[in-house]
């Protein structure tokens, strides 16, 4: 044994140790429920990583291929899984294995709570994104609610199978399972989501490693980056999962996966997906056939492996020919071999043909007449007289399966009337007319609604009046408020922020122009609205029926001693200023502490109104009226002199999965110098990043990261300070 398969072979004996030190890369949380994520930052170090680039990069666009290509084809059941939890988002790979499953790594649901850099405590959501095939456009996609407690789950074979809401299989189909040995030198496949961006595909110079197998990994030289962990590792002559990609060694170049035959041998859930012919349990020794008549002795060993021989070598040649003829003489001599599948996938798409008899075909007895069956409903009522958004219902089984598990939980609550109920289904279901994309996502709102009964409401404390304060709270076009209720007296809006929101900062509630009153949430901007809105929603933290508004209907706002519906009287306000500070700007969160969403920045010098504290954090009104929490010490009561300071974002470069050394694709170098023949570089820095502008001089800038991949950049040291060309800066100054 070689000295690499040697220290490969210790490596597959201690697995476990594998899920320790991953690298996972991380998002805003903000823009859970985007198929376009916005970057936050990587995690993790050491020789044992989630994903491995083995020499030159060679992971590709899936949209390199045609839709029907075998790899857009096999594909379609791969996608992305987007795990929401208090520190971010941080996405991995799925696959679809049958009408409600789906397979990834341990290590990504539930270990990412295992993972020390990913700083991760709570998981709050996970989504399944389906279709994302071309980078940046939605089109096309579909996301599916994934229960972020596995049905099953090993953390020694690093694999974990996620039951989803509704049958994703309906629509993109699933992957077959193999469990047969792989060899030294096959080739594969590896699809996935790298870097949370749309699908690519490893294939050039993708293929088991020589030796194969080491413990209980499946060693391979398939190029990967962070997020392809759960990815299928797929026999390209099978065109069957032999693998579950999850990891790759610096040290080695070389990536690391689980042999599905091990998986299948644990899992009591995944046996429905092994192929006939290629499934069924994993035993030492192939099971013998049964003899073509009850009283005819089984063939022999030798038999056996000449039939086979046989039928390999027709297939082989039916292959080579691509005729009709050929693969029907071998399915005529070969039912039940390995490939008959594959052959007869084959026939029925390009010859026109159904199953073939082995036998001549005999002639007919007289059939009785031809009765038609009654078409089988989707759902009940499904037979009437329909709108559009019910005709939609009934003609996708996805969404079919929604209404009907929408129905289950409004039978199975109290705390809605069939008025109530009927109301949202005119409208809110139907607003959405045909479109198959909102029908999904508010009845999935409307579950989780349903499926949370609120808390039982209390009196409310203190015996102080609101006071009623009058203004244009009409927010601009950039913003909007997230409204959850409208009532028609204070006293029925205090009693609904008691029931969803008790103990809540930052809970406000408005007088509407009808005379309502509404309960507001958040104030965020409306480019994250939508993500916030499934977010919350999603956890059962809001209505499913809440919404975004600019609040051009608000006359006034209920104010009481302190922030949230307590008691007391008319608050106090204290006018304090931004102070100076080394980011230019301070983060208005929607509530006291950094756990809290920002809501907006505002610059140094900028005036507020405190009217309450809490800790170190004070709630402020600003100067356009929105309110929202800042950290105190950052606040003056003296008005500071302007400081000039510069920001910069990293534009005009490839994303990050085209990082090319050698043809300098997809970075930008940092310098000690700004000269790019005498200057050595430090770091880099990638598409999207956030730097402080030091200095400027002539067409170079003097940067400091300060947010993004340079943080952990490739190469080079985190978070550098050094000169970069301007050309792909864009540089803003206050």
């Amino acid at each position: 044994m070689t000295a690499l398969a040697i220290c490969l072979a210790g490596l597959g004996a201690s697995a476990p140790r594998l899920a320790q030190a991953q690298e996972f890369v991380g998002f805003e949380r903000g823009s859970f429920g985007r198929v376009v994520l916005s970057r936050k930052q990587a995690a993790g170090t050491g020789d044992i990583e989630l994903e491995l680039s083995v020499g030159q990069y060679n992971n590709e666009s899936i949209q390199n291929y045609s839709p029907q290509s075998v790899f857009a084809r096999m594909g379609h059941a791969v996608g992305r899984l987007d795990i929401l939890t208090d520190a971010g988002i941080f996405p991995c790979t799925a696959f679809i294995v049958s009408d409600k499953h789906i397979l990834t790594n341990y290590h990504c649901v539930p270990g990412i709570l295992d993972n020390a850099q990913a700083e991760a405590t709570r998981i709050d959501a996970v989504q399944f994104v389906a279709g994302y095939t071309q980078q940046g456009v939605e089109d096309g996609t579909r996301t599916f609610i994934v229960s972020p407690t596995p049905i099953e789950a090993h953390k020694d074979l690093d694999y974990a199978v996620l039951e989803v809401l509704g049958d994703p299989s309906a629509e993109y189909g699933m992957l077959a399972l193999s469990n047969q040995t792989p060899q030294d030198g096959d080739p594969y496949w590896v699809i996935g989501h790298p870097m949370g961006e749309a699908q690519r595909i490893s294939r050039e110079q993708c293929r088991a490693n020589r030796p194969a197998l080491s413990g209980h990994q499946l060693l391979h030289t398939c190029d990967t980056l962070p997020g392809n962990s759960g990815s299928p590792v797929i026999d390209a002559s099978l065109q069957m999962v032999v693998g579950l990609h999850h990891a790759g060694s610096k040290r080695d170049s070389v990536n690391f996966a689980i042999p599905m035959r091990d998986i299948l041998a644990r899992s009591s859930v995944l046996e429905a997906a092994l192929k006939p012919g290629l499934g069924g349990p994993v035993t030492d020794a192939a099971p013998v056939p049964p003899a073509a008549g009850g009283d005819q002795p089984l063939p022999g060993g030798d038999e056996l492996a000449g039939n086979a021989a046989m039928c390999d070598g027709m297939y082989k040649e039916a292959k080579e020919l691509g005729q009709c003829y050929a693969y029907d003489a071998y399915l005529t001599q070969c039912q039940g071999h390995p490939y008959a599948v594959f052959a007869q996938g084959y026939v029925n798409s390009q010859c026109g043909g159904d199953d073939m008899a082995a036998a001549p075909i005999a002639p007919s007895p007289p059939q009785p007449p031809a009765v038609t069956p009654t078409p089988t409903l989707l759902r009940p009522w499904c037979g009437g007289t329909l709108n559009a958004t019910e005709a939609a219902i009934c003609a996708d089984p996805y969404l079919a399966g929604l209404d009907a598990e929408m129905s289950s939980a409004y039978n199975g609550q109290s705390h809605v009337s069939a008025s109530d109920q009927k109301s949202w289904l005119s409208g809110t279901r139907n607003a959405c007319g045909g479109n198959a994309s909102c029908i999904g996502r508010v009845v999935v709102d409307r579950i989780a609604w349903l499926k949370t009964p609120p808390a039982p409401s209390r009196p409310e404390a203190g015996t102080g009046g609101p006071q009623i304060v009058r203004g244009n709270y009409t927010l601009g076009s950039s913003s909007c408020y997230i409204v959850t209720a409208s009532r028609t007296s204070i006293a029925e809006a205090q009693g609904f922020v008691q029931q969803w929101f008790p103990g809540r900062s930052g809970v406000r509630i408005f007088q509407s122009d009808n005379g309502y009153y509404g309960v507001v949430v958040e104030t965020l901007s409306r480019s994250r609205s939508d993500a916030r809105l499934s977010q919350l929603k999603s956890q059962g933290a809001i209505p499913g029926d809440s919404y975004c508004s600019s609040g051009n209907r608000f006359v006034a706002e209920v104010i009481y001693g302190s922030s949230g519906g307590g008691g007391g009287g008319a608050p106090s306000t204290t006018t304090m200023y931004v102070d100076n500070n080394s980011d230019g700007s301070l983060n208005v969160r929607s509530g006291p502490s950094t756990n809290y969403g920002i809501i907006t920045e505002v610059p140094s010098g900028s005036t507020v109104q405190v009217f309450a504290r809490q800790g170190k954090w004070s709630n402020v009104i600003l100067p356009d009226g929105r309110r929202g929490w800042v950290y105190s010490p950052l606040l003056t009561s003296n008005k500071p002199s302007v400081q000039r300071v510069c920001w910069g974002n990293v534009i005009n470069l490839g994303p990050i999965s085209t990082y090319n050394t050698a043809t300098g694709a997809g970075f930008l170098a940092v310098r000690d110098q700004p000269n790019a023949r005498s200057g050595r570089k430090i770091s880099e820095l990638y598409l999207g990043d956030r730097v402080k502008v030091l200095a400027q001089s002539g067409t170079w800038a003097k940067v400091q990261c300060v947010s993004g991949n340079c943080m952990s950049p490739y190469a080079g040291r985190g978070g550098a300070t050094g000169w970069s060309s301007k050309k792909y800066l864009s540089i803003n100054c206050n």
